[in-house]
């Protein structure tokens, strides 16, 4: 396992990223819904196209998102019926038979100086009745929309397609926080990067000739904290998103680790060890002042908050091997969480607060995996199957794990559904990209 600790680091600020990270589907659900998203071209009596093609550059963001959930299956475009109005009656024949459960249907037309007047239709064409028409599900319309946020509409049109279809909210309009690391004639250069959760839009806020680790997104999504060795020793700083300034928050000799924020931001907790062995605090974020939470002689890290911040998860050692404990912040009170497999680490708590995510090591094996465990009924599910897959990162909405994981002799990170029913990777186009973090709701 990777140290976490007690690597040297020097920090800059930059705001721009060359590679963006490649979206590789490499397993889908078998029986994701057929869905079909594609677009209408209206003609005139001489055959000109009234309405813009351009709905296409959203269609393929949107098919994207949803087969990256993996609870779905969208169809090639090459498969589809053409739409020639955007009120055209569907014939359900048709579409039945190429698969279709539900037809997004959007066009795209100018509304002059450059804005676009943007509407879609989400329909239900598997459950209408034989003879009848197909079902609205969603309709909406979108105006003032400039082509560079075709992108941005495209996440929110997945957003909205996804809680209909699923009853779950979509979190496609999220950002991602990973640390990239490229390999140069100088040496390697570490870099702390953003970019929208598909991996596009790629930001660069922290460069480095050293390691950058732990980055954890603030509750609002404006901060994030993460770890650095500036001076030579372990520190926390936060850097804001939008400014890119900084502000060093714990520099105590020994280790200043793993930063997480409470869910009301009001606590950041973190790993210490400037009175020994390493410990959890609180740090109350008006007041800078700290409380130390665990002691003993055990090794104490990886906090993480439970939805209602009343508990927080944490690795131990304190059982001979690494488990993972909860401590009640009211009563102080500490119990073991898991007993499945020989090694469990790196706690992440769904939003429902039902099913914990961590790294997790089967008896008699020797590879790291992504887990899950019902915390009703302690069954633990095994969602990866490579030989290193490390610090899982859960979607706001608990539907997706991100994680990080081996591709030969770089790092790249890996997504996959909590039911394990689909899964992808996200490689960078050069280097390697590790430390994942996913952002809370943005909007």
């Amino acid at each position: 396992m990777k140290c976490k600790y007690w690597i040297p680091l020097l920090l800059g600020i930059a705001f721009n990223a060359q590679g963006r990270l490649n979206i590789e589907i490499t397993q889908g659900e078998a029986a994701g819904v057929p869905i079909a998203v594609t677009t209408s071209v209206q003609e005139n009596v001489n055959g000109r196209a009234l309405v813009s093609s351009s709905f296409e550059e959203i269609a393929s963001v949107v098919r994207n998102d949803l087969k990256m959930c993996g609870r779905f299956e969208p169809l090639f475009p090459e498969q589809l019926p053409k739409i020639k109005a955007p009120n055209q009656e569907l014939d359900l024949a048709t579409w039945q038979g190429v698969g279709a459960e539900n037809v997004v249907l959007g066009v795209v037309q100018s509304a002059g100086n450059d804005f676009f007047t943007v509407s879609f239709q989400l329909l239900d064409v598997y459950n209408a009745p034989k003879g009848g028409v197909s079902t609205v599900l969603a309709s909406k319309t979108y105006n003032g929309i400039r082509r560079q946020d075709f992108r941005a509409l495209a996440h929110h049109i997945s957003d909205v397609i996804y809680e209909k279809l699923t009853g779950v909210r979509g979190a496609f309009s999220t950002r991602i926080a990973y640390v990239m690391v490229m390999n140069t004639m100088d040496g390697k250069r570490y870099s702390l990067e953003i970019a929208d959760a598909d991996g596009f839009n790629p930001l660069t806020l922290v460069k480095s000739k050293q390691p950058i680790m732990s980055p954890s997104w603030s509750q609002d999504g404006k901060r994030i904290a993460f770890v650095s060795f500036e001076k030579n020793r372990a520190e926390i700083y936060i850097i804001d998103v939008a400014s890119g300034r900084r502000e060093l928050l714990s520099h105590f000799s020994g280790i200043n680790g793993a930063p997480a924020w409470s869910p009301d931001g009001r606590n950041l907790a973190l790993v210490l060890s400037k009175t020994g062995s390493p410990k959890l605090y609180l740090m109350n974020m008006n007041t800078k002042e700290l409380t130390q939470i665990t002691d003993g002689y055990s090794i104490d890290t990886e906090p993480c908050w439970s939805p209602n911040g009343r508990s927080l998860f944490f690795t131990s050692n304190r059982g001979g091997k690494p488990q993972i404990y909860r401590l009640d912040l009211a009563s102080r009170k500490v119990e073991r969480v898991t007993f499945v497999g020989n090694y469990n680490a790196r706690p992440m708590l769904s939003p429902d607060g039902r099913y914990l995510v961590m790294m997790h090591r089967e008896d008699k094996d020797d590879h790291f995996h992504i887990a899950s465990q019902d915390l009703e009924t302690g069954q633990v599910s095994v969602l990866t199957h490579a030989r290193l897959d490390e610090s899982p990162t859960l979607s706001p909405n608990g539907a997706m794990v991100l994680y990080g994981t081996q591709d030969g002799d770089r790092q790249i990170l890996g997504l996959v559904t909590l039911d394990g029913r689909g899964q992808l990777r996200l490689p960078a186009r050069e280097g390697s990209v590790q430390e994942p973090a996913w952002s809370p709701f943005l909007s």
